[in-house]
């Protein structure tokens, strides 16, 4: 299958591309606060698990600490606008060059912002889920950054999703940073990091070889894991399917979004195995329009979804592809049914984040309809609504949806049974949230 190119446009010397690369470069910024990397939970009661057949640990509930942890990709977006660069800096093409520039010029912390996977973490929290990462950040101002964003935010870096001693010895011991490059004229972002020069898996060797062990721990006691394409620029294949076993042996769903990473996925070799193995692991699988026609070759969405619940030994319960303001399709494998959820009208100040927050809202719903306390089409107002709530805000971290939004978009949206249903997943999760 021959993949499809995501469209590009060039302007002032860099290549503007729709969709972020989150990466590490070593920056010599200094911490200003100590980092708690462990911080551990009280869990409640957790989930029965029957919607496919496991293992028995499926079958028995067991005391979760977190609701949803997300698999590496944790970095601080540093905001840059063209015009605060000098000419020179400014015709550069995305190069080394350009990104040791911004190495030495960082903007002020007014400028951070958390990005990648905190963006889920964020808006699961939000929504009242017990939210956790495994991932790395370094002993430097980006990291205490990072850290402090997240405790306020209610969540946490529970462990390294790999041994700390990896990151020093490949010289990746800092925070990643991803520069987003705006030009005001046009409001069209470029991406400057680390992960655009590879060599891919950063983390990769004969050395790798198994997880931490604070890893192994909280992927045993987590209702869902988040994973998306991001993760596979910087650990190997096999140890992100060891972490999705691990998790779904005691009982976790596995959601997958590939993301931007899906046209490289579908080009075949090493990249188009992980990506036919995690369509064969994940109980929820996640994709754009776009990228879903990458994958399966087709631009229609509905018929997108049919091919993914048609994939060859798979796991898969659900599958989602997103379409944007036309709203979101949800594929139930066990009724072949392809449930359709409109967008909401809503004023657009940035889509960054959306699919991320969309995300931690469909990881809610999917455990809920487990336990019989929600159903699919309340889930999919909900996360519409969790990713139109997104998209109101400018740039992703702290100004994804919060709760007061997403429920005024639900409010606004009239009083049927599946908003009604949405509003209470949110007041059920707070309440545990809350109780706990």
């Amino acid at each position: 299958m021959q993949s499809i190119q995501p469209p590009q446009r060039a302007a002032r010397g860099l290549s503007l591309v729709s969709h972020p690369h989150t990466a590490p470069y070593r920056i010599g910024v200094s911490s200003t606060s100590p980092r708690r990397r462990c911080r551990r939970r009280g869990g409640r009661r957790g989930r029965e698990i029957g919607f496919s057949s496991r293992s028995s640990a499926d079958h028995h509930p067991v005391d979760y600490d977190y609701d949803l942890v997300t698999l590496s990709n944790l970095c601080v977006d540093v905001i840059v606008p063209l015009d605060t660069l000098p000419a020179s800096a400014r015709g550069m093409p995305k190069s080394e060059a350009l990104l040791e520039y911004l190495a030495q010029h960082p903007p002020p912390e007014t400028a951070w912002e958390v990005g990648g996977n905190t963006n889920t973490l964020i808006a699961g929290a939000r929504l009242g889920m017990r939210t956790a990462a495994l991932g790395h950040i370094g002993d430097d101002g980006f990291g205490a950054f990072l850290d402090n964003v997240l405790r306020q935010e209610n969540s946490v870096i529970c462990s390294t999703m790999l041994d700390d001693s990896l990151f020093e010895r490949r010289g990746l011991q800092n925070t990643l940073v991803c520069y987003v490059l705006v030009d005001k004229e046009t409001n069209e972002h470029a991406f400057c990091s680390r992960y655009d020069f590879g060599p891919w898996p950063l983390l990769g060797g004969e050395d790798v070889a198994t997880l931490s062990g604070g890893a192994e721990r909280a992927l045993e006691r987590t209702g869902a894991v988040f994973v998306n394409g991001f993760v596979f620029d910087e650990v190997p294949e096999e140890m992100v399917l060891r972490a999705a076993r691990v998790s779904q042996a005691h009982g976790a769903a596995v959601l997958f979004d590939p993301g931007p990473r899906s046209w490289t996925f579908a080009d075949g070799g090493v990249r188009r195995h992980a990506l036919q193995s995690m369509l064969r692991i994940a109980d929820v699988v996640l994709m754009t329009e776009e990228e879903a026609g990458a994958v399966v070759g087709t631009e229609d969405a509905e018929e997108a979804v049919r091919r993914l619940m048609e994939w060859e030994d798979s796991s898969m319960s659900w599958c989602v592809v997103k379409m944007g303001e036309r709203g979101a399709l949800l594929g139930d494998r066990t009724t072949g049914r392809v449930h359709r959820q409109a967008g909401y009208k809503v004023e657009v100040e940035d889509t960054v984040g959306c699919g991320d927050s969309f995300a931690a809202a469909i990881a809610l719903g999917f455990g809920l309809c487990k336990e019989g306390k929600a159903d699919i089409e309340s889930t999919l107002a909900l996360a519409g609504a969790v990713g139109a709530a997104t998209a109101m805000g400018e740039g992703a971290g702290r100004n994804v949806a919060d709760v007061s939004r997403v429920r005024e978009i639900l409010t606004r949206s009239g009083s049927s049974e599946k908003i009604q249903g949405a509003l209470r997943m949110i007041d059920s999760q707070l309440r545990t949230r809350i109780a706990n």
